[in-house]
């Protein structure tokens, strides 16, 4: 049968044993996940369980006589934008076992709104939770394998629901919800930042530091505020200390000077590297943004670079007994660390 078609009734297949297919099937079915996995995560579905473990689609051979579809290896899919702006999203088939994977370990429902931004020489697998449709759209776009409020089972959609649906302050409380100096910033790049702020003020600009760390809960604050959304993400490299919002001069970019003088400071910025090694990004083009104050500093031990890197890592952490953890942790200062 066709791949698309294979595809529906692996699918269908799948569900019709799970959730109510003959009683020896189901069993079959059920006997080849873990026992373990079960009780370890009760909260989890029975397809969660099943597909804990690598090879779970082996009892439906039977049935279909051949494994789910590979994945196509599309060299360069899935990565940077096009003219237009918008993002190539992933076009390649994903195989039901690698769409599960990385719904479990990672909350995505649509792998084909994956993609790895170019904003960064690093570049980092992100996802959307809507179809990016233009320059100048704004779409909630989330860090795959960043820390945030996500809860274990939820995807991306449905944690977006869960935060617009919640009053704020639910999600206020924390011991140290933001930092506001560069003493709250992850130790390896605290000096490269100060660096730059003096340099930047050799260079002319007046800069001013509002904001540094900034916790999930707090991330999650700014989504939940009914009608005036303060972010598009829950994700945030605020989150793992690398991260500072700043304004220029008086910060109000109505004027004229104040806005060229930003839109020249993002350029420096860009082109700046610190003694230290550190290099930094701000959001959006040189004029135009939806967060003017957000600089970061990028790395390439934070997300993925790659779909691969991140089936490869869902993989490992969603292993039975394993000790990998499916997100990536924050390096902070020991007086924010829990």
């Amino acid at each position: 049968m066709s791949s698309v078609v294979r595809s529906i009734a692996w699918l269908c297949g799948f569900a019709l044993l799970a959730c109510g297919g003959s009683g020896s099937d189901k069993r079959a079915l059920v006997d080849s996940a873990e026992p373990a996995a079960a009780t370890a995560l009760p909260e989890s579905s029975l397809i969660d369980s099943i597909v804990h473990r690598p090879g779970w689609w082996k009892p439906l051979l039977s049935v279909f006589g051949s494994e789910p579809d590979s994945v196509e290896d599309d060299e360069g899919d899935g990565e940077g934008h096009n003219s237009e702006g918008i993002p190539n999203y992933a076009t390649r088939e994903f195989s039901l076992e690698d769409s599960l994977i990385l719904r479990r370990a990672y909350g995505i429902e649509d792998p084909h709104r994956l993609y790895v931004s170019d904003s960064t020489d690093n570049g980092v697998l992100l996802y959307d939770t809507e179809v990016k449709k233009c320059r100048r759209c704004i779409v909630n776009s989330y860090g795959v394998g960043f820390v945030s409020v996500r809860r274990w089972g939820e995807s991306w959609e449905q944690v977006e629901r869960r935060v617009k649906a919640t009053r704020a302050r639910w999600f206020t409380g924390a011991p140290h919800p933001m930092g506001y100096t560069t003493k709250e910033l992850d130790p390896v790049i605290r000096a490269g930042v100060e660096q730059m702020l003096a340099d930047a003020a050799k260079a002319g600009y007046k800069v001013r530091v509002i904001a540094t760390y900034r916790s999930p809960q707090r991330q999650a604050y700014l989504m939940s505020l009914r009608g005036k959304e303060r972010t598009h993400t829950l994700t945030s490299t605020h989150s793992y200390g690398r991260s500072v919002d700043v304004v220029i001069d008086d910060g109000n970019r109505a004027r004229k000077k104040t806005k060229a003088n930003w839109i020249n400071f993002r350029i420096w910025l860009t082109k700046y590297r610190a003694p230290t090694g550190e290099m930094f990004h701000v959001l959006g083009a040189m004029d135009h943004t939806w967060d003017w104050p957000h600089v970061e500093v990028t790395t390439a031990k934070i997300g993925f670079r790659s779909i691969d890197e991140a089936l490869e890592r869902g993989r490992a952490c969603l292993a039975p007994g394993s000790t990998t953890p499916c997100d990536f942790a924050p390096n902070l200062p020991t007086h924010l660390q829990p």
